[in-house]
Order: structure tokens, then C-alpha cells, then sequence
């Protein structure tokens, strides 16, 4: 969103022509009011041209990543293969995400609205401009005496009320432009921070997904305790020997505990235990 500086040819004051014949002066207010005025419009036109060309660039590519962002998930519903569906329905949902951060950019960079603030600046410039040709030209059609001190002070006058309107339009859009700098600024920042945020809790959800919990088995004898056999789900089994059996780093969810006697049979106790993320799941089992 840069903005060059702008200088034109002031009309200067009026101390310039004061001291000079009518014939000097009035082509000389004329000469440098129009001046001024192509100096302004010049510009003008020149910074829109660029701004003109990003603002088509990124509307086409926006639509065209929308058109793909719409189309590919639809045809992902009639894609044989698993892998196909997958990646039309990832490489769609990434269109979306890059015409919404191209958007974002134009948004930040202010070529299409700068391209239209121009355009309205520019075109009230001329039309400006036009009025001033035209007072210009009736005085002088209404001009029935020859030219004195008196015509050079009104044409003067006129010069400098275009001058006036030009210097308020560039103004106008000079405000317009630092209120747009400053929403653009913004703009970029709550988008860094909420995507700072996101990966914030993404790294969080992460590490509370991979951290894991344990399991803590009580066991309740009916004499002195005896030896078993202890197996979480599919495992190993392992003699233990007390009252109270712990198993650590285990992953969250539902998980299958067993308890065998060392008898003759062995009679085993099964329990479910659901173990939390980073939290401890506890169970009671009665030795047989």
C-alpha cells in the first residue's frame, strides 16, 4: 500500500503578478493553474494503472480458486478411489484458504479500493478543471473592454479557487488513504494473532492427545495376598505379588485388565477400565 509523494506548480501569490501588465500576468495565472491542475491528474492516473492491474490479477485468481474450492469436493463424491477423493477434497479446501488469503492481501495492500479512491479523486479533479476552462472562457466572452488590474485580480481569483478545490480533493483522498493504511495494519495483526492462537491450540490439543494416562488396580483378597497373574488387554501377563497394581504411560480410551489366581484351576477376573487423557482410571477386583 505505498503512496509516492505528490508536488505540483503552485499558482503563487498574488504578489508575483501584482506589479505586471494584464497581458503578462493572465497567461502566466492561466499557464500555471493548468499546470498544476495536469500535474495532479498526471499522477493520478499514472499510480492507478498499477493499482488497476493487481486488483484484476487478484479478483481472477480469487475466483478461480473459489470455482475450484466449489467444484472439487463435488467431484470427490464420484471418485472410485479413496486416495482420489481425498486429495480433490484437501486440494479444494485449499483453494478456498488461498482465495480468502488473497483477499486478505487486497485487503491489506488496498489496491482495489485504492484503484477507486483514485478514480473518484481524479475524475472530481478534472471535472474541477473543466469548470475552471469554462469560468475561464465566459469571462473573457463577457469581456467587452480591454484587459486592466482589476480582470487580473478576478482571473487570479479563479485560479486559485481551483487550486484551493484540487489541494482539498488530494486532501480528502490523502485521509482516506492513512485511515485505509491503518485498517489494513489491523487487519494483518488480528490475523497473525489468530492464527497464533490456533497454533497455540493446536500444539495444546496436540500434546493432550499424546499424553497418556495410567491404570491403577486394587486388589481386594479374601486372606493373605497371593501371587497372580496380571494382563492389560492383549499383553504379557506378569506375576505380581500385593494389593495394589499400577501401569503407566498407557494410552487413553478403554482397555481390558485381568486378574489370575495361581490355582488349580486358575480362575481369572476380567474389569474394563477407561483411562482419561493424562488422568488415572481405577479399578477394584475381588481375588477369588
Amino acid at each position: 500500500m505505498s503512496k509516492g509523494n505528490i508536488t505540483v506548480e503552485s499558482s503563487g501569490a498574488w504578489d508575483a503578478y501584482a506589479n505586471n501588465k494584464p497581458e503578462e500576468a493572465i497567461p502566466e495565472i492561466y499557464r500555471r493553474a493548468s499546470a498544476h491542475s495536469k500535474k495532479a491528474c498526471k499522477w493520478y492516473w499514472d499510480s492507478i494503472e498499477s493499482k488497476r492491474k493487481w486488483s484484476w490479477r487478484i479478483r481472477m485468481l480469487s475466483f478461480s480458486l473459489l470455482v475450484l474450492g466449489v467444484v472439487l469436493p463435488l467431484l470427490a463424491a464420484t471418485c472410485a478411489e479413496d486416495i482420489d477423493t481425498l486429495l480433490c477434497t484437501q486440494v479444494g479446501v485449499a483453494s478456498l484458504a488461498a482465495a480468502g488469503l488473497l483477499q486478505g492481501a487486497d485487503k491489506i495492500f488496498g489496491w482495489s479500493s485504492g484503484w477507486l479512491r483514485y478514480m473518484t479523486t481524479v475524475t472530481a479533479m478534472e471535472a474541477a478543471t473543466r469548470q475552471f476552462e469554462l469560468d475561464w472562457a465566459d469571462y473573457f466572452l463577457r469581456k467587452t473592454e480591454p484587459l486592466n488590474d482589476s480582470d487580473k485580480q478576478a482571473l487570479f481569483q479563479l485560479a486559485k479557487k481551483l487550486q484551493n478545490e484540487l489541494s482539498s480533493r488530494q486532501s480528502d483522498e490523502t485521509s482516506k488513504w492513512c485511515a485505509e493504511f491503518n485498517s489494513g495494519l489491523a487487519v494483518l495483526n488480528d490475523l497473525i494473532k489468530s492464527q497464533r492462537e490456533s497454533a497455540e491450540k493446536a500444539v495444546e490439543a496436540m500434546g493432550k492427545s499424546q499424553a497418556g494416562g495410567s491404570i491403577e488396580v486394587t486388589l481386594v483378597h479374601s486372606a493373605a495376598p497371593k501371587p497372580v497373574k496380571m494382563s492389560l488387554d492383549a499383553g504379557d501377563a506378569e506375576v505380581f505379588s500385593g494389593t495394589v497394581w499400577s501401569k503407566l504411560h498407557v494410552e487413553p480410551g478403554q482397555h481390558e485388565v485381568k486378574v489370575t489366581t495361581d490355582t488349580t484351576p486358575p480362575q481369572t477376573v476380567q474389569r474394563i477400565a477407561v483411562v482419561p487423557q493424562g488422568g488415572v482410571a481405577r479399578v477394584e477386583v475381588i481375588v477369588p
